[in-house]
């Protein structure tokens, strides 16, 4: 079942940590601070109340905002960046032996992809804000133990298989620490936010000192992909679903038969999800919130698989781990008859749910500020174990330049310095860019934190008035 974990590994070299909004410019560029800060359809998936904002544009819409990132503590920057710039490179004898001691690490690796394919948002004073979204998440996360690691990178030649006692452990006992996850899924995201109420007297344009916006987001999810393999305290448990889009060779497996699904995208999954929050803004200047996010879970359904404890596998004398970061060309050979599957039945995963509590100030006509955090809610290898802390701000150095920037993190993923710009709008065209930690290009060399958010294609047609 070897195949499986190159399907794992097709989500890693997707170029993809569990990260606050990387798919959103405006947010990433910030580090997260985004609650109270951003609206149109930025704030899909954020928070749906800031739809209602009055100074949204009437119409905005984008396609392709890609937001990939990738995160280690078992690398440094230097080598995270040849993994990904030339995984074909060959490993020396001596990088095999750093590699196996390095991702002797929790955490050693942690990514994730949002690929925004289409989004939208429509604002009318008298009726609030609309918004659609049709994006792709990724997350995979992977921790390995002392000897699954030099396994990894060494194979037969790995300093436990000296001693041919191994071949009769189980993997519960040899591999004990180790876990692997994945979650791919499809979303439709339709969102509404709208004033609830104000408080003061009202202006010509219609605005009160003191007004409350409140709103809510629908989601229908298709899983494409779900993997999560954990081996510790004496048992081996896991369980799989992969679309065919993955082509994947399951070989034989007794009372198991793969289907080329005939639903939408493919999926061997479905489910739903809810956002809702609300939003406070105090003479058009201060703004707080909050919301909960990605409430719902996805049901798996075919191509389900059921892992278990086997013994360790008797490697031949060509079995000898990972020569380059090329992984998916070598998971093959590596994984041949590593671990015992069996047809399985459905399950459920929980999407990574979160809390978010934001504030954002207006200082004078160019600035802004604010702050986030982030708690999550369930316990899923693709969410934040902790709270996550971002404060950030933006400038108008221009009239269609914008600068992005902040100080963001937690325990896990590290403490970031984010970065991003903007040029636009021009005409109603605009573009961004932005990145989760400007000092990992630089200065950083422990728990790098390689990302990016790129807005490419948007269109901006400004605010309706009353």
């Amino acid at each position: 079942m070897k195949h499986l974990f190159t399907a794992f590994l097709l989500v890693c070299s997707f170029a993809a940590s569990a990260q606050i909004d990387m798919g959103v410019p405006a947010a990433a560029g910030t580090g997260g601070v985004a609650t109270a800060m951003i609206g149109n359809y930025d704030c899909i998936g954020i928070n749906p109340a800031n739809l209602g904002w009055r100074d949204n544009y009437k119409f905005s819409f984008t396609v392709a905002n890609v937001g990939l990132a990738a995160q280690s503590r078992a690398l440094d920057f230097a080598t995270l960046r040849g993994a990904v710039l030339h995984p074909s490179d060959t490993f020396t004898q001596a990088q095999k032996d750093d590699y196996a001691v390095r991702f002797a690490t929790p955490d050693g690796f942690n990514l994730s992809a949002n690929v925004n394919w289409f989004a939208a948002s429509l604002y009318y004073p008298k009726l609030g804000g609309l918004a659609i979204n049709v994006r792709d998440r990724a997350f995979a996360h992977v921790t390995l133990s002392s000897t699954a690691a030099d396994i990894m990178f060494n194979g037969v030649n790995a300093a436990g298989y000296a001693d041919s006692s191994a071949y009769g452990q189980n993997m519960s006992t040899y591999l004990d620490g180790t876990n692997m996850s994945m979650l791919h899924y499809r979303e439709l995201n339709i969102a509404y936010g709208r004033k609830l109420f104000g408080f003061g007297t009202k202006t010509e344009s219609g605005e009160q000192p003191i007004e409350f916006f409140g709103g809510i987001g629908f989601k229908m999810l298709w899983g494409l992909g779900n993997m999560d393999i954990k081996i510790g305290d004496g048992l081996v448990t896991g369980h799989s679903s992969m679309t065919s889009s993955y082509n994947i060779n399951y070989g034989d497996i007794k009372n198991f038969q793969s289907v080329t699904p005939t639903s939408l995208f493919k999926s061997v999954g479905t489910g739903t999800a809810i956002d809702f929050g609300f939003s406070a803004v105090i003479n058009e200047k201060i703004t707080a919130a909050i919301s909960f996010t990605d409430l719902g879970s996805i049901t798996w359904d075919e191509n389900l698989l059921l892992a278990s404890d086997t013994l360790m596998p008797n490697f031949d004398s060509m079995a000898t781990g990972f020569n380059s970061w090329d992984l998916n060309s070598q998971a093959e050979f590596f994984m041949k008859d590593f671990m015992n599957y069996e047809a399985g039945s459905g399950y459920v995963t929980k999407l990574p749910g979160r809390m978010r509590l934001g504030y954002g100030m207006k200082i004078g006509e160019r600035l802004k500020v604010g702050a986030d955090v982030v708690v999550p809610l369930t316990k899923t290898p693709a969410n934040i174990e902790s709270p996550y802390i971002a404060i950030g701000g933006e400038i108008k150095i221009a009239e269609i330049f914008r600068v992005r920037t902040g100080f963001a993190g937690n325990k896990e993923i590290g403490w970031n310095v984010p970065l991003g710009v903007t040029l636009g709008p021009i005409g109603f065209f605009e573009f961004s860019l932005a990145t989760g930690d400007i000092l990992t290009y630089f200065a950083k060399t422990d728990n790098p934190n390689m990302s990016f958010a790129v807005a490419v294609i948007r269109f901006n047609f400004k605010a309706m008035e009353e």
